[in-house]
């Protein structure tokens, strides 16, 4: 996949994680998935179409979906299927995919995104609207104390 496609994802995760979370994100090499299930506890999906058909997942671990949700309500979270974790992790892959989407605007390339929807669970397999390969990138980060762990997934075709 062209460059062009992938950096405006690695810039979105940076500057949301750093100016939203005040925290800095370590990312892992990114690898082709080889299914469509969920990486992690709590996926957020966004769907984008126009000069290109583009999916985005960002996926986290029971922990960071929590912590992340405290962070952005300020309310306590006990469980991470709670509706304040999904709309919280929803409203976080608008974010990411809206910044990694203006990028792309600045290259050229019009997009228009749907509403996120959020899974909860690892053996979701989740609706990707590209049939290409699909990137798989992990995250890292410290969140309240302990190592946090996600995945931003695209697809662009």
């Amino acid at each position: 996949m062209d460059v062009t496609y992938i950096n405006p994802f690695l810039k979105a995760i940076q500057s949301v994680f750093g100016t939203m979370l005040g925290i800095p994100v370590g990312m892992g090499k990114p690898a082709l998935k080889t299914n469509n299930d969920a990486s992690s506890d709590v996926t957020g999906v966004v769907g984008m179409a126009g000069d290109r058909q583009v999916t985005v997942a960002v996926s986290f671990d029971s922990h960071s979906a929590i912590s992340i949700c405290k962070l952005l309500t300020g309310e306590p979270v006990e469980d991470f299927r709670e509706p304040n974790v999904r709309d919280a992790i929803g409203e976080l892959t608008n974010i990411i995919s809206g910044q990694a989407r203006k990028e792309l605007e600045a290259g050229g390339i019009s997009l228009k995104a749907s509403i996120p929807v959020v899974e909860v669970g690892r053996d979701v397999e989740l609706s990707f609207l590209t049939s290409r390969p699909i990137i798989s990138l992990p995250l890292w980060f410290d969140i309240e104390g302990s190592k946090g762990e996600a995945y931003i997934e695209f697809c662009v075709e």
